[in-house]
């Protein structure tokens, strides 16, 4: 937060001090609502003095009364600072100090309504006034000293200061502050205290060189303006200023760094509670960089569609929100990836008012992070964090950094979410929302672009989404028409349409955008004489020197053939640009020889795909086809070391060699053609959520099989003896890991059983031949059907029932231990899947392996947050132990390859298997073992400082009971009526387990006592014990006066 009064003292004053502090308050004036000026212009002390007599009076009336008396020290010092300006230059003061009357009306005001807001206002004027000197009584001295009244305008800035950011807290909506308060004031903590320091320091130079001037009694007699001529300099005091002025800079510079510094820290907790993935912004930038090629393609979408334009740019708009929804295949999500764009376009053209925000979400499906009602809250909220600004300390004080926008206010709220969630990290949507509105209610306008809403893992996730942001956009609607604006991108599905439908949508709730694929037809011409420029033939090594109307016959065909679809033009141009000769292109687009559509397109490519493989070898397509499965059948997205190490698995072997068997390539499209894209850090995905369901349905993958070869091998794997031996060794295992072996540990373990699930579920054809047709039915068609089992087909069968079988025999034997017993099998466990394998030999172990994950996943979350089979789990802990000690993602391994490539760059993991960070991890240990803390002990105490804050308590109930006890002032409980005293006795004493300071060493001995269950008074009639002796005193009083 930029400190706009006081951040730094200016050496260079002006000889008319009076100009100076005029300034200081236009510049205040200048950050006031509009509607706020003319009142705090106009106000004076005897305005403050009626109104707190007013809210004195109502107080008493309704019997809550708050010790008003507090602000009186503070009314002191500014009754002090006023006489001594009205001496100097009446016709000055007066406009002067109404940037000190007329806030402190309006925060009086303001507060009257939250009993703690008002309580947390007077007490900070109590710690301020303390420190402010009886300025009257050194009017001689501030006349006779250039030094002295440089000294006033500090002690003005510093009010100013407070004001400024109390003001800019309470001057919100009274519902966005009610809710803000308690959070931001305890955030601005460091900086009451700053401010508390630095008028300290200027009492402390006042009455230490003002003292010869001082006049006790104060008259009004002194005849001594601004411009009157200063007296002789006394060279002690000018020695004195000299060094006051380097304390003073020094204290404002170095709690400015300290502002820094903790905000960055807050903000970077914060992001890493929110735990969201880096896949929005890594997929924004891919759909930017796609678009690059051809930067004016998609904006028709504004241009022909009024209510896109209309969205985007009108105030108030007709609608906050839209649906958008086309074909499959149409390019919605390059649309959405422009309209984010062109929007931020605009903010920067000045286009859309300053503080105008655009956050955008990309659904994949597949991708549980990516596609998901929580995960759609978790992104949307990091942009709003990652979008806060921290300002730096060298910024210019005379001209302040404009701010973006206003996010940095609800970090305070988001890190207190934090201190009370109870969890590691952001993982239920509940925690999120009241957050997601502060930020919404912060800024005059959003935008949020979420696509792809029909890839949601759910119907549940849509519904939730939608429900929650319309609902927003008709909250803020009543606020402010057109400060939330919500677009969804979508294909039309009976799902979407019925959600949509539900919330108003065409309607009241929003208008319904559809769109016309034929507006694509002039951009996929673009896209395609793009493709063939010689400049991006040379990207894929062609060079097929086309004549012009080479170039128009391939942007006719493939423009006709595409139909619109943008997808279709994108697959047919990366199989185009592929071909050998330029005699095989203009084959290609002949008529009636590019593919129909686009399934067939897929076919084609991954023919192709094949075909090049093939003549390097055969094994080149083996390892292609294996990788695109792991891609389709997976059960979470793989990062590219856990693919490269089920490659280097050699199960006949019972290996893990990286060095020998990674894919030494560093563009895994050149592997795998254009069927996947590589995206930044370690991750791999397919071109299109379409291409998923296509390559099943492919002759050369096949899903059921591929299901079957990963259960098969998490078995294998799990199996070896690294994890199942009692008699492995560290030495071994030191061995062992610079080639790799735990690389693929951390999705076996957790997802071993999922395979097992899904090949019990929907793998029976994969052993079982297809049952026969009837021989009626055979005999009537027996020249259309062919025998139901070839021998290859059986042979096929043959290989994957022996594998399987000796897999599921080889785990059952090494963690027969660990399993639960054949002989007790779970009572309730489903036996309708799993009964189509009795026939087979397997069908025992894998009963039996079934009812332990059966039985486990009916067991309490504590539970299933654990491997489930002991001994496994303790030798993932071992492994992860010595790689974490002896290892960081830059050690070599063999030869020149190092950890990261092996391991990925993350190697401190959290322990529970449920949680996200099991196999995703964090870079430094401390960040894991804060994360493991919150898991254990998730509820914090509320102060940072104090001694138990590290450690946490197992419950809420627990930390409520610490935080009556021992850090009161953080209740939601007014504060007490405090004793009136300028003296403030120095506290010796300091508790060794939290930050209380006490004047008596006895009481510190009993508090200490308290932290500690330590009772070691009991009372002499009852026998009730306590840790400090007036406390069982005064107990057994109440004794005595019952006897009475």
């Amino acid at each position: 937060m930029a400190q706009s009064f006081g951040a730094a003292p200016r050496p260079d004053l002006h000889d008319d001090l009076g100009d100076a502090l005029t300034q200081s308050a236009e510049e205040f004036k200048a950050l006031l609502d509009t509607k706020h000026v003319v009142g705090f212009e106009k106000a004076t002390s005897h305005g403050v003095y009626r109104d707190l007599h007013t809210i004195q009076s109502h107080q008493q009336e309704k019997r809550t009364m708050m010790n008003l008396g507090r602000i009186q020290m503070f009314l002191d010092g500014m009754d002090g600072l006023q006489e001594v300006l009205e001496e100097l230059d009446p016709d000055k003061a007066v406009n002067i100090m109404a940037c000190v009357w007329g806030p402190m009306r309006f925060l009086l005001n303001t507060t009257t309504i939250n009993n703690k807001a008002f309580d947390h206002v007077l007490e900070v004027y109590q710690r301020l006034g303390i420190h402010v000197q009886p300025l009257q009584q050194y009017k001689q001295f501030f006349a006779s000293s250039q030094d002295a009244k440089t000294c006033l305008l500090h002690i003005y800035r510093d009010i100013l200061e407070f004001h400024r950011l109390a003001y800019k807290l309470f001057s919100l909506r009274t519902t966005l502050w009610t809710k803000l308060h308690r959070a931001s004031w305890k955030d601005l903590e460091a900086t009451f205290v700053h401010l508390a320091s630095s008028l300290e320091l200027h009492a402390a130079f006042i009455r230490t060189h003002g003292h010869a001037y001082r006049d006790r009694h104060a008259l009004r007699g002194v005849d001594s303006g601004f411009g009157s001529p200063p007296a002789p300099a006394d060279p002690d005091v000018r020695r004195g200023y000299q060094q006051y002025e380097i304390d003073y800079t020094t204290l404002w510079k170095q709690f400015r760094r300290n502002e820094e510094d903790r905000k960055n820290k807050q903000k970077t907790k914060i992001l890493k509670w929110i735990a969201a993935p880096n896949k929005t912004e890594t997929l924004h930038g891919s759909f930017v960089h796609k678009r690059s090629l051809c930067p004016d393609n998609g904006r028709w979408l504004y241009k022909r569609y009024d209510p896109v334009s209309n969205w985007m740019r009108e105030d108030p708009p007709k609608d906050s929100t839209l649906w958008v929804h086309g074909q499959r295949g149409m390019g919605k999500t390059i649309l959405s990836s422009l309209v984010v764009v062109r929007l931020q376009e605009l903010i920067r053209e000045g286009k859309i008012p300053d503080g105008a925000q655009v956050c955008y979400f990309y659904c994949q499906e597949g991708d549980q992070d990516m596609a998901t009602y929580l995960g759609v809250l978790r992104s949307i909220l990091h942009q709003f964090v990652s979008a806060a600004e921290v300002p730096s300390p060298d910024s210019s004080d005379d001209a302040p950094r404009p701010v973006a926008n206003s996010n940095a206010t609800i970090l305070p709220l988001c890190a207190d979410k934090i201190t009370n969630s109870g969890g590691s990290s952001l993982s239920s949507p509940e925690a999120a929302l009241p957050l997601l509105e502060a930020f919404f209610d912060i800024n005059p306008r959003q935008y949020l672009v979420i696509d792809g809403l029909d890839e949601c893992a759910a119907p549940t996730e849509i519904q939730q989404t939608v429900a929650f942001l319309t609902g927003q956009v008709t909250r803020c609607e009543d606020i402010s028409q057109g400060s939330l604006r919500v677009l969804f991108m979508s294909q039309m599905s009976a799902e979407v349409k019925r959600v949509m439908t539900k919330h108003g949508i065409p309607g009241e709730g929003g208008k319904e955008v559809e769109l016309d694929v034929k507006n694509n037809a002039q951009d996929i011409r673009n896209y395609v004489k793009k493709r063939l420029e010689p400049e991006e033939l040379l990207k894929v090594n062609r060079n097929f020197n086309l004549t012009q109307d080479n170039v128009q016959v391939i942007e006719d065909q493939v423009t006709t053939q595409s139909e619109g679809l943008f997808l279709y033009a994108e697959l047919a141009m990366e199989y185009l640009v592929k071909q050998m000769t330029k005699k095989d292109l203009l084959e290609k687009v002949r008529p009636g020889m590019l593919p129909d559509d686009i399934s067939k397109l897929y076919d084609t490519l991954l023919g192709t795909l094949k075909d090049n493989l093939t003549q390097i070898s055969a094994d080149h397509w083996a390892k292609a086809k294996l990788l695109l499965g792991l891609l389709v059948c997976a059960h979470r997205p793989l990062n590219w070391h856990e693919i490269q190490a089920i490659l280097a698995f050699d199960p006949k072997q019972e290996t893990v060699n990286f060095d020998l068997l990674m894919i030494r390539t560093d563009k895994v499209s050149d592997f795998l053609g254009s069927l996947v894209q590589v995206l930044p850090g370690d991750n791999i995905r397919l071109i299109h959520s379409t291409a998923k369901k296509h390559l099943v349905n492919t002759e050369h993958i096949n899903a059921e099989f591929v299901q079957c070869d990963l259960a098969t091998k998490c078995l294998q794997y799990l199996s070896l003896r690294c994890f199942a031996a009692e008699d492995y060794t560290e030495a071994e295992r030191r061995e062992h890991i610079p080639l790799g072996y735990f690389s693929f540990q951390d999705y076996a373990a957790s997802q071993w059983y999922k395979h097992i699930a899904s090949v019990i579920a929907s793998c029976k054809a994969v052993f079982l031949p297809p049952p026969p047709s009837s021989p009626s039915i055979r005999h009537q068609h027996r020249h259309l059907i062919s025998d139901p089992t070839t021998a290859a087909e059986q042979r096929q069968r043959d290989y994957h029932i022996t594998e399987f079988a000796s897999a599921v025999a080889r785990f059952t034997s090494a963690y027969d231990k660990d399993l639960q017993p054949s002989s007790a099998p779970h009572p309730e466990l489903p036996l309708d899947d799993l009964a189509a394998y009795a026939s087979l030999p397997f069908y025992p172990s894998l009963h039996r392996l079934w009812s332990h994950i059966y039985t486990h996943q009916a067991s309490p979350v504590e539970d299933r947050n654990k491997v489930g089979i002991p001994r496994l789990e303790a030798a993932i802990k071992l492994h992860r132990a010595a790689i974490e000690k002896d290892f960081r993602p830059g050690s070599r391994t063999v030869g020149s390859d190092t950890m990261e490539q092996y391991y990925g760059p993350n190697l401190f993991k959290c322990q529970r298997l449920l949680c996200k960070f099991f196999h995703q991890g964090f870079d430094a240990r401390k960040d894991r073992d804060s994360h493991h803390s919150r898991h254990d002990r998730p509820y914090r105490c509320l102060l940072d400082t104090c001694g138990f804050a590290p450690v946490g308590f197992s419950s809420n109930k627990d930390r409520e009971r610490h935080v009556r006890n021992y850090h009161p002032e953080l209740s939601d409980a007014p504060s007490a009526f405090l004793q009136m005293s300028r003296r403030v006795e120095t506290a010796k004493f300091k508790c060794k387990m939290c930050p209380k300071t006490f004047t008596r060493n006895i009481n510190l001995k009993g508090h200490e006592r308290s932290h500690f269950g330590e009772r070691p008074y009991a009372c002499s009639n009852c026998g009730k014990a306590f840790a400090r002796l007036n406390d069982c005193r005064r107990h057994e009083r109440i004794h005595a006066r019952k006897g009475a």
